[in-house]
């Protein structure tokens, strides 16, 4: 495959996914807040129709499916989890910006920017199987393979093993007991 065409396909890519995240978390979290308001009131409507004694409805069943919308709001939240979604989605926006970022200031490559988007999306579709009431039994039948929280990838960060083998490294060069600072050992 021409080098070009594949990166104007990863540039595609990365735009089609950031769009369809940003859609996601808007669609996800109006959902939370739209279950939320329905439950408040529902319950609100039928504590005041229990409460004022009139007979607001021909028969009592209206009253009864009034008050019983609440606890089918729950057991949809409790089900979909709106919320841990769209919270979800904005950490995996998140990563794709910067990934996107990474890749149009020339921090990275195309090939290493299509590496790490395969991370990024491996980990993120992966994460939804635990949102929802009946993620325990999801995971029970489907075990998910294990999946670092930390990136894969390390352009530009040193870590901490790196840097305290640097200055042991350091101060043994010294032979005398005085480190490259001027402190004695």
């Amino acid at each position: 495959m021409d080098t070009n065409k594949a990166t104007q396909s990863f540039e595609s890519e990365i735009n089609k996914e950031l769009q369809k995240r940003v859609k996601s978390i808007s669609r996800d979290s109006s959902l939370a807040h739209i279950i939320l308001w329905v439950s408040i009131i529902a319950s609100f409507a039928s504590a005041i129709m229990v409460a004022s004694g009139q007979q607001i409805f021909i028969n009592n069943i209206w009253l009864a499916i009034v008050a019983g919308i609440p606890g089918l709001v729950v057991l949809l939240d409790k089900t979909f989890d709106f919320a841990r979604r769209s919270s979800s989605g904005i950490m995996y926006k998140i990563e794709l910006q910067e990934l996107k970022n990474d890749y149009d200031f020339g921090k990275i490559n195309a090939y290493r920017a299509a590496q790490r988007l395969q991370e990024i999306t491996r980990r993120h579709e992966s994460s939804f199987l635990k949102v929802g009431f009946l993620a325990g039994e999801r995971q029970a039948i489907a075990p998910e393979q294990y999946y670092s929280e930390t990136p894969a990838y390390k352009e530009n960060k040193i870590e901490q093993s790196e840097i305290n083998a640097m200055v042991q490294k350091s101060h043994s060069a010294n032979g005398n007991g005085i480190s490259s600072n001027g402190v004695k050992q």
